[in-house]
């Protein structure tokens, strides 16, 4: 993915694309945290995701946001100078009828299970504290005496003198209890979205989220791809987005993939691959296939293409049109069409390129001058020299940007 990152942000400082967001969907924690430094600020977190930095109070500096939630939005409160010891405020929690708050160890923040054993230091009835409608602005301040002042709304919901923040602190904020919190202050060109953990096919989260935000984003054109994207031709990128614009008819429209079953078919139709590479036969379905489960084959086929001076892998037309499931390494869609794109959990690979496509009547297609290269699926990692081959693409990387 630092390859990647190195690419999409050319494309940020050429002006080609307007925004990057990065949904965190990491397996472990190694790699959450990892997203976490890299990346922008989160914008938008599921109800079940853990507590993420947002900013920071002092009694010169107020902490300051707009949060898009209907209820249990999670303040945590983190006291320089202190190691274990911090505080968390509940607003409008219990249907967004109470607010509370606690004192509880920084090593359970992200255990609601503890929240048993904590603490409670002050409750109160605070019916209808947060709107659903609109984000709501909450402003935690310090006064003069080092105490913690809250305030949502415009309406103040809690001042603490049995807390000394003399010192300042770090902030923390999440949802919880099934509301989701999205920070409508956060609009950085490079963002965090921080899916639910430990959901085995999370995707679905993703199109939920801008399925449900229809008219802000109704205008845009969407790119989305693999974290293992390890090439991409940078020059053709804003011509492959033109084209993608300017063919509303296709549902889904993917780039020229390197280590792609249905593109590597069409690739040796096309005279790209020679046959000394082996037969890339034409994937039963569009799915699966000697590619896509061979470590060897997509060792070849990397070289092949790291090999080749031009980084072009012509097929039979400029732009194939499919009708069968395609793997989605790199594709694009229009805006207007997350009309059609709530979709439940399941198999988005298959609801993106057969189920809609099959219903709207509209099909996909490849685009045969925009090329990417993809580094593995899932049955080839067991046997690729991903190290060799990672070091291969940074190298081109470097000497292409």
């Amino acid at each position: 993915m630092e390859i990647l990152t190195k690419y999409i942000r050319k494309a940020i400082n050429d002006g080609i694309i307007d925004e990057w967001h990065i949904w965190d969907f990491t397996r472990s924690s190694e790699d959450s945290d990892w997203v976490t430094r890299e990346f922008g600020p989160a914008r938008y977190m599921g109800s079940e995701a853990p507590y993420q930095v947002k900013g920071a109070v002092t009694s010169r500096s107020s902490f300051r946001t707009n949060a898009k939630i209907d209820h249990d939005l999670h303040i945590a409160i983190l006291p320089n100078g202190e190691d274990e010891t911090c505080y968390e405020i509940v607003v409008g929690g219990w249907v967004n009828t109470h607010s509370v708050l606690r004192s509880i160890n920084r090593s359970d923040l992200n255990n609601f299970a503890s929240r048993a054993e904590a603490t409670t230091i002050w409750s109160k009835s605070t019916p209808g504290v947060l709107s659903p409608s609109l984000p709501n602005q909450v402003v935690l301040s310090i006064d003069s005496a080092g105490a913690p002042v809250l305030q949502v709304n415009g309406v103040t919901i809690g001042k603490w003198p049995e807390l000394n923040l003399g010192s300042g602190a770090s902030v923390m904020v999440r949802g919880g209890w099934g509301a989701d919190l999205e920070l409508c202050d956060v609009n950085a060109p490079v963002r965090r979205y921080v899916g639910n953990p430990n959901e085995k096919l999370p995707y679905w989260q993703a199109y939920d989220y801008y399925a449900k935000r229809l008219e802000r984003f109704s205008s845009a054109v969407f790119l989305k791809c693999d974290d293992d994207i390890v090439y991409l031709d940078i020059e053709k990128l804003n011509e492959f987005i033109e084209f993608r614009r300017a063919n509303p008819n296709y549902f889904v429209v993917s780039a020229n993939v390197v280590n792609n079953g249905v593109c590597a078919y069409w690739q040796q139709q096309g005279g790209a691959l020679p046959d000394d590479l082996g037969h890339f036969e034409r994937p039963p379905g569009g799915f699966g296939g000697s590619l896509w489960q061979s470590a060897e084959r997509a060792t070849q086929l990397h070289d092949y293409f790291l090999e080749k001076d031009d980084k072009y892998l012509p097929l039979p037309n400029k732009v194939i049109e499919w009708t069968e499931r395609q793997s989605i390494n790199f594709i694009s869609w229009l805006g207007k069409d997350l009309l059609h794109m709530a979709l439940p959990k399941g198999d988005d690979e298959y609801a993106l390129t057969v189920d809609l496509p099959t219903f709207l009547d509209r099909p996909t297609a490849i685009y045969a001058d925009f090329t990417v290269s993809h580094l593995s699926f899932g049955p080839q990692e067991h046997g690729l020299d991903v190290d060799r081959l990672i070091n291969a693409y940074d190298a081109l990387s470097s000497s292409r940007l």
